[in-house]
């Protein structure tokens, strides 16, 4: 029996893509977190944003002057509120896109969701699950120490 080294040829064989950085992967990690808590908070912004919209236009009797209390427009609020949680939420999409190293084509699919009405809660469970699928697959490797 000879102890002789395996020849490189012999290796199991990985996806290069599939090497993370400890760095990156928890960089990933953090930002599939954040991503789903905006993706959740947009998604209920916009579902309000939805129903002020149709009570404004298809119920009140005067848009106009639906939904104001005094001098306060609660449509408006609720328009301003929605739009700041988007754009928070696109730097999440984007801070995801860019640690999973995704093409822009997933990006613009990641940021539409957050303008159509309960596509943001579909889209957050699949991206979950796709996200958890390859860092489960992920060969993190940390850097040499002295």
């Amino acid at each position: 029996m000879s102890h002789e080294p395996e020849s490189l040829d012999s290796r199991p064989e990985f996806d290069e893509d599939a090497v993370w950085s400890v760095k990156r992967f928890t960089s990933a990690r953090n930002a599939e977190k954040f991503y789903r808590v905006m993706a959740i908070i947009t998604g209920v912004m916009l579902l309000i944003l939805t129903v002020e919209m149709i009570y404004k236009y298809l119920i009140a009797a005067d848009p106009s002057t639906a939904l104001m209390f005094g001098e306060f427009n609660l449509a408006a609020a609720i328009a301003i509120c929605h739009g700041w949680c988007y754009v928070v939420y696109l730097i999440g999409c984007f801070w995801l896109n860019q640690q999973m190293r995704w093409s822009l084509g997933r990006y613009i699919v990641l940021a539409l969701a957050g303008v159509v009405p309960v596509m943001s809660f579909i889209l957050e469970r699949r991206i979950t699950r796709q996200v958890e699928a390859e860092l489960e697959a992920a060969v993190v490797v940390a850097p040499k120490t002295n």
